[in-house]
């Protein structure tokens, strides 16, 4: 099966050009910039890629896949509940979707974060608008090496005392290993009732952002001396504020982490899928 993928920039979009391609799948990805893709690299290439501009529509590009059966599409800004983000998203995608339908493909699944989930309706009216065959798919955080959350935490690791509150760590989440994470999305592929639909995933276990540092922490670093203080979320807002405006990283993690990200998984009763733990998610890199 020849594939497209879009969004390199997404941390699960990179990794699926090294972990997604076996013998039955054949991985195709475009990006902005390939000399600056490759040159970010930190693990084998196992994808052709192609340089395209989806903000530009590059009508005269000469890329093509042949036999191309499916398509994945990462988002491509740091949040949809905003109004310039959600132009440039829609934007991209409409120029994905001429890309893939000059090649003859018409089935296509698009992942964004299950924070997304209240801003999704521009998305489907856009899918929608060109009769694809689509599923999208909303997911809690994926996990794996330099993904966003581990260098945050290493980050905060150098720091002698550790500040949250319930809104900046207290909420559960439950992640997804990127290696569960990529085979799910393959095996998402060819099942009927995943069609035209929405699937929200989330990993195995739940866990608050704060007590999985505490786990990345014993398994990952072997610090001793350090403290964990909790705070109220005003008290903790102000004194982090300025710290934020300069910090992007830290701020896109806290985005993610403000509000509950926990899921029922109800799809397992058309696919049946096993999740690794925690603990094995962190020790797999």
């Amino acid at each position: 099966m020849n594939i497209l993928i879009s969004g390199l920039n997404n941390y699960v979009g990179r990794r699926c050009t090294n972990l997604m391609a076996d013998e039955n799948f054949h991985v195709f990805a475009i990006t902005r910039n390939r000399a600056l893709f490759e040159k970010r690299l930190s693990e084998p290439l196992h994808a052709e890629v192609f340089e395209y501009d989806l903000l530009k529509g590059e009508v005269d590009s000469q890329i093509n896949v042949p036999n191309l059966e499916a398509s994945f599409y990462f988002t491509q800004v740091h949040t949809l509940d905003d109004i310039v983000n959600l132009r440039v998203e829609l934007l991209s995608l409409r120029n994905f979707i001429h890309l893939v339908k000059r090649m003859g493909c018409n089935r296509m699944v698009y992942v964004a974060r299950l924070m997304d989930k209240r801003a999704l309706e521009p998305i489907l009216n856009l899918l929608k608008e060109f009769a694809l065959d689509y599923t999208v798919i909303l997911k809690t955080v994926v996990l794996g090496k330099d993904c966003l959350l581990y260098n945050v935490y290493r980050s905060i690791a150098k720091k002698r005392f550790i500040f949250y509150s319930k809104q900046y760590g207290g909420n559960l989440l439950q992640p997804i290993g990127v290696y569960d994470f990529v085979r799910w999305l393959k095996a998402v592929l060819d099942v009927p009732a995943f069609r035209y639909t929405v699937l929200e995933v989330g990993g195995a276990e739940t866990i608050t952002a704060v007590d999985l540092y505490g786990v990345f922490r014993d398994l990952k670093l072997k610090l001793v001396s350090q403290t964990v203080v909790y705070l109220p979320h005003w008290l903790l807002n102000l004194i982090s504020k300025k710290s934020l405006e300069s910090d992007t990283e830290m701020a896109d993690f806290l985005r993610g982490i403000q509000e509950e990200s926990v899921v029922t998984n109800t799809w397992k009763k058309h696919l049946s899928f096993t999740f690794s733990s925690i603990e094995e998610i962190l020790l797999a890199e």
